[in-house]
């Protein structure tokens, strides 16, 4: 498909259309603003940008976009490159996506949600032994079978949302 040329200023406006829509894609995603935001950018840098030229035309300090940038690296959707000649660092956007999703995201996610499971399962083993000296024995009882059935079944959520993580389909299917 042939896209016909646009003038500067329509392409500029759409740069910054498209970043603040990776920004705002991966802040509905819990995973940052800043995150898509600079992403995206190199998404549309045919060339590497040192960390200054990514800084300056998001209008935030170097020090966020640095930051930003070693988490894209742990996703494998970021790398660092550098010139024999220049002593400044560049970046450049990985874009097999499948590698990045196979290699970084999944992998990623999967360590975020193991120390919820930890918690769950010593939830689990102590279980709410406190609320068994409340006063009223039956209501106690109650809350005790409540908070516990509550823990198994969040239990075995996480079980499930664990598995699908570590499925070898899931990629395939994405």
């Amino acid at each position: 498909m042939k896209h016909s040329p646009t003038s500067p200023q329509a392409w500029s406006l759409e740069c910054r259309r498209f970043v603040e829509a990776g920004g705002d894609t991966t802040l509905a995603v819990r995973i940052g603003r800043m995150i898509g935001r600079v992403d995206s950018l190199l998404h549309l840098s045919p060339e590497t940008a040192s960390l200054k030229d990514v800084a300056t035309r998001l209008e935030v300090c170097k020090a966020s976009v640095s930051i930003v940038i070693c988490q894209l690296s742990e996703m494998q959707s970021g790398r660092h490159t550098s010139y024999p000649a220049d002593r400044r660092d560049f970046y450049e956007e990985k874009t097999d996506f499948m590698s990045i999703l196979r290699s970084g995201i999944l992998p990623g996610d999967r360590k975020k949600v193991e120390p919820v499971g930890s918690q769950i399962q010593r939830s689990l083993n102590v279980g709410p032994k406190a609320s068994r000296s409340s006063t009223e024995p039956a209501f106690a009882e109650k809350q005790h079978d409540e908070i516990c059935r509550r823990l198994r079944s969040a239990h075995n959520m996480h079980r499930r949302l664990d598995r699908l993580l570590s499925s070898t389909l899931l990629p395939r299917f994405l």
